[in-house]
């Protein structure tokens, strides 16, 4: 791709990934094969869409850059030739995926369930994280995605660690997370300030969490988490007015000390409050 013809626009938080062997572990790690529908956020100069065109998937790459959207389209006509089948599986979509939906998606291009991946700016993680992963988890079939790697040691953290959280709960009790490799910040052009890392995403088999339940599981977690200095018990009378014998019922069966602090608790335990708060109807 002609990386050297445009000059990153700072307002679109463009590095452009350059390192051959980072983009080929990525696609690796997405395990794409020719029956997969693959969709792209933010392909920019192409560095991994090529990798993934040659594994023969459907790809829909979104890409907010119009520059870069004449730049993918002139590049896959001419390898593939402009009418070919396999040009017609490629499809680059000038759009900005913060305002797409991979509902919305599927039902416009005729698919279920899509692998995931990009290299996203980093200021958009928040809405690749929950916007996705979380609130279209239906849709997944894998992902791999590149964050900060400070946000994705957050991601992977252990219940006790300090940097244990929102993000943590929630994305681990959806998906079984991995680390594909961390990513020098010389890998990038332009370089950014900090270092990134790729992780896995994989659907937990036989969702521990039904759809319709997962926005009460999300809020809960995060009003835990937001009052993180204070116990659970305090928080939950505070949120959802339970009485004391029905905060009793709930910490006994999901064997929770209410006198600890957020924390402190497995993704297991937070999924088990939640569904005794469900149950207490509030």
């Amino acid at each position: 791709m002609n990386a050297g013809r445009f000059r990153p626009k700072k307002r679109f938080g463009q590095n452009f990934l350059h390192d051959r062997g980072i983009a080929a572990r990525i696609v690796d790690a997405a395990r794409i094969d020719a029956d997969d529908v693959v969709v792209e956020l933010g392909p920019g100069h192409g560095m991994l869409t090529t990798h993934v065109v040659d594994r023969g998937a459907r790809l829909l790459a979104l890409e907010l850059d119009r520059r870069l959207v004449a730049e993918l389209e002139d590049e896959f006509d001419r390898r593939l030739g402009r009418d070919s089948t396999e040009r017609r599986r490629v499809e680059v979509i000038s759009a900005d995926f913060t305002r797409v939906t991979l509902d919305e998606l599927s039902k416009a291009r005729g698919f279920e369930r899509c692998t995931l991946i990009g290299n996203i700016p980093y200021h958009l993680t928040r809405d690749v994280l929950f916007g996705f992963l979380v609130y279209e988890f239906s849709r997944i079939q894998r992902a791999v995605i590149m964050v900060q790697r400070e946000v994705g040691e957050r991601i992977v953290s252990e219940p006790g660690s300090r940097v244990y959280g929102i993000t943590s709960v929630i994305l681990q009790s959806l998906y079984d997370i991995e680390v594909v490799t961390k990513v020098a910040p010389g890998s990038f052009q332009p370089r950014p300030q900090v270092a990134s890392i790729v992780l896995s995403f994989v659907p937990v088999a036989g969702s521990v969490l039904e759809a319709e339940d997962l926005k009460r599981f999300v809020a809960l977690v995060k009003n835990l988490f937001q009052q993180r200095r204070k116990t659970i018990h305090n928080t939950l009378r505070a949120f959802y007015s339970l009485p004391e014998d029905v905060l009793g019922r709930i910490a006994a069966d999901a064997g929770v000390d209410l006198m600890s602090r957020p924390e402190q608790l497995s993704k297991e335990q937070f999924l088990l409050l939640a569904r005794g708060v469900a149950a207490a109807g509030a």
